[in-house]
């Protein structure tokens, strides 16, 4: 556990033990829900939020609702972003830009007045 080595295998058992006795509770569904991991300052793009998009997809343009520190943020998506096949989200300016993106996936999102987010 100090070096980090096994969790991953761990975390693979645990999703295909929850994927093989739990199938019918779980599924994709078309109503969006997303939850924000984090807001930074990136270059270039301004405040930007880190989410993991659980169900639904959001596009390129969507309106999108969060809670701010000063009361609820309605903000047009400028920028979506993926990180690489195999990359952590942790390094910098390693990101896909997309129109669309469905299902579930750890993303992040550009928008006008995210820094009270």
């Amino acid at each position: 556990a100090i070096t980090g080595e096994g969790v991953c295998d761990l975390m693979m058992l645990l999703m295909q033990l929850t994927q093989k006795y739990q199938a019918r509770r779980i599924g994709l569904k078309s109503q969006l829900e997303c939850s924000i991991l984090d807001v930074k300052k990136s270059e270039g793009l301004g405040s930007t939020i880190d989410v993991i998009l659980v169900n639904g997809k959001l596009a390129k343009g969507d309106t999108i609702c969060i809670c701010g520190l000063g009361g609820p943020i309605l903000t047009p998506i400028r920028v979506l972003m993926l990180p690489k096949p195999l990359r952590e989200s942790r390094v910098h300016n390693d990101y896909q830009e997309k129109e669309v993106i469905y299902a579930s996936a750890g993303i992040r999102i550009a928008a006008a007045g995210l820094e009270d987010a």
